[in-house]
């Protein structure tokens, strides 16, 4: 009876232990961090107290945009006048890598609870061989997130704790001073 239990638990643990490599939300080797210029958002906000439309702007802003990570519209822009571009360092991709964007299970559906709608200021794009392989928007303030893949079917509905947030603001106030 015994043995039939610890085969059993042992089938159980070489089954449900799936590589982290199948976990990461992407495959990357490179990571570009874009920050919101502080100038580019009392124009924005301005421009939206007056009814001015800001464009593709408020789309990266607000929006869960872009649906795909091949957007060149998205990359041209956050790559103009209005961001902020850092390039992380090994030591920060292996970091993201390892122990922020990958699946894991959590009790976060007990911590989402959002006091406003996200204002995307920081974004990380994600590259494997210089190509976009995904990209992640995060709000600080609302610590709410907006994520595409190349990958199929990953789950980022564990992502998000305080922890994780706390980390990235940390990562993100590094690049900005």
């Amino acid at each position: 009876m015994i043995k039939r239990y610890s085969i059993v638990l042992l089938l159980f643990l070489i089954l449900s232990c799936k590589s982290k490599e199948e976990k990461k939300f992407f495959d990357f080797d490179n990571v570009e961090y874009f920050s919101l210029d502080k100038s580019k958002e009392d124009e924005m906000g301005e421009n939206n107290s007056n009814s001015i439309d800001n464009g593709i702007f408020d789309k990266i802003f607000f929006d869960n945009y872009p649906e795909k990570v091949n957007n060149a519209i998205f990359y041209k822009t956050i790559n103009s006048n209005g961001f902020s571009k850092f390039e992380l360092s090994k030591k920060d991709i292996e970091y993201l890598k390892d122990d922020i964007f990958l699946e894991k299970s959590s009790l976060n559906m007990f911590e989402n609870a959002y006091a406003c709608a996200p204002q995307y200021r920081d974004v990380l794009v994600f590259k494997k061989n210089k190509e976009i392989s995904g990209i992640a928007k995060i709000c600080l303030s609302c610590r709410q997130f907006y994520i595409v893949s190349s990958k199929r079917e990953i789950k980022t509905e564990n992502f998000g704790t305080e922890e994780e947030y706390k980390s990235l603001e940390k990562l993100f106030q590094k690049y900005k001073n």
